[in-house]
């Protein structure tokens, strides 16, 4: 898949829209696995973190998790593709 691809929460207009650096060739579900730096995972995260029900909040902590283990292996972007139903937004 080409770079810099715009994803949102189910590919919709009134979610907030990120643009992924690339795209990991297998889906989950049929969702894409959206590539994206580490500032916009951080983004993606505050924006998903669910403040009324704090046990809900598993994609938080993951893409966390993920952000952690891309630092620690010097790297500068992270997939946060998990149970997340991203997709591609049509503009």
């Amino acid at each position: 898949m080409s770079a810099n691809i715009k994803f949102s929460v189910g590919g919709e207009l009134d979610m907030p829209i990120y643009n992924a650096i690339d795209i990991h060739p297998q889906h989950w579900n049929g969702w894409l696995r959206p590539i994206v730096t580490i500032e916009t995972a951080l983004q993606i995260a505050e924006d998903i973190f669910n403040h009324d029900d704090l046990s809900d909040n598993n994609p938080y902590h993951d893409i966390h998790d993920a952000i952690k283990e891309a630092r620690e292996n010097f790297e500068d972007t992270v997939e946060v593709g998990g149970y997340i139903i991203w997709d591609e937004v049509q503009l």
